[in-house]
């Protein structure tokens, strides 16, 4: 099921808007952190590892259906339930950039809305394969999965995209 969620995911993200959607840092959920990016992860049954896999995004914990904000200007592409991921929202920030919302006990957005960052797109929850209610965040780059943790960052934004786009020549 993962596998094919996954690939879902991945055809969702083929056909980016061709313009740079976001600005600035992309804002993260308050809340504790519960599980990273890239942690590996054991599934148990009758004591035995059934699975092992790699987490691809981080797992926020709020107070139960804290609202959840987009964490930047989109379009939201995805809207329902998918298998692990539960209600799902999968927002396009241009030129293949997406973030990824799960687990969610609402959804307040349908694709083809337009989104900025005051916009409630829903409630953490506890559908799919969640343990507690919280919210699973992930930033996907062309289909990929990336750490998310960067994309929340003034600094690695500025360094990494900002600085290298005002110097290249179109």
């Amino acid at each position: 099921l993962r596998d094919k969620n996954n690939k879902k995911i991945s055809e969702l993200c083929a056909n980016p808007h061709p313009n740079r959607l976001w600005q600035g840092h992309f804002q993260r959920m308050a809340g504790s952190p519960r599980a990273g990016f890239a942690d590996h992860r054991s599934y148990m049954y009758a004591g035995k590892i059934i699975d092992k896999q790699v987490h691809l995004g981080v797992d926020i914990a709020s107070t139960a259906r804290a609202e959840i904000r987009a964490a930047n200007k989109g379009r939201v592409v995805f809207a329902e339930y998918l298998g692990i991921y539960g209600n799902m929202v999968l927002l396009d920030h241009g030129q293949g950039i997406f973030s990824l919302y799960s687990h969610l006990s609402q959804m307040n957005v349908s694709p083809g809305d337009e989104v900025d960052k005051k916009t409630v797109i829903g409630q953490t929850g506890t559908t799919g394969m969640a343990g507690g209610d919280h919210l699973h965040f992930s930033m996907l780059v062309n289909g990929i999965f990336v750490m998310p943790k960067e994309w929340w960052d003034e600094h690695w934004i500025e360094v990494t995209i900002e600085a290298p786009l005002a110097q290249s020549k179109f």
